[in-house]
């Protein structure tokens, strides 16, 4: 998981946009909570970026 957060700052500095590392730690952490939990209660996720 550190591995995303880690990744997807750089990926999207290639577009100019800026992340900090630590808010896409938390994001990416808070995402897979949110799945771990829905699969847990047998449903399922649907997430959408723009």
């Amino acid at each position: 998981m550190h591995d995303v957060s880690a990744s997807w700052p750089r990926l999207r500095a290639e577009n100019g946009e800026v992340i900090d590392t630590e808010i896409a730690d938390a994001i990416v952490s808070d995402l897979a909570a949110l799945v771990s939990s829905a699969r847990r209660q047998n449903q399922s996720v649907y997430c959408w970026v723009a």
